[in-house]
């Protein structure tokens, strides 16, 4: 298994990922997403309190995630299994979390500034992942095979 400390790395730096829980008939769904930040034993994510995506967590908080990026020019994927609380970060929590995020060019400060504005009003809320399990590829010291 990877160190902590590459996984948080990794993830901060590709944000890319796709998070899969179940809906109200307990069908696996999954979403499109980017990441806002990474900590030591959990994955953050930003989106609108009134998404499905939050009724379903909501009402099972099991999830798992895969983060695709590239480490050292190659394809790699981190895949995580966990559990997701829904919450309305403070103001510090959210600068911290977009000040960690790294730039990316074809987002807007506009942009950037209204998902801020809108965490701070609750129209947005934060998705913070509790990691239970974490699988990888591509990454040193895994296999090819993911584990």
């Amino acid at each position: 298994m990877m160190p902590e400390a590459e996984l948080v790395e990794f993830m901060r730096h590709n944000r890319r990922a796709f998070l899969f829980c179940r809906d109200e008939s307990g069908r696996p769904i999954g979403y499109a997403m980017q990441s806002i930040g990474c900590k030591a034993g959990s994955l953050y994510f930003a989106t609108y309190a009134k998404s499905p995506k939050v009724k379903h967590l909501r009402a099972d908080p099991a999830v798992a995630c895969v983060v695709l990026g590239q480490q050292h020019g190659r394809d790699a994927w981190i895949s995580v299994r966990g559990t997701a609380k829904i919450y309305r970060p403070s103001v510090e929590e959210i600068d911290e979390m977009i000040g960690m995020a790294p730039p990316d060019g074809r987002i807007p400060d506009s942009v950037v500034a209204g998902v801020r504005d809108r965490l701070i009003s609750g129209k947005r809320c934060f998705i913070c992942v509790a990691l239970d399990e974490v699988c990888a590829a591509g990454l040193p010291d895994t296999d090819d095979e993911g584990q």
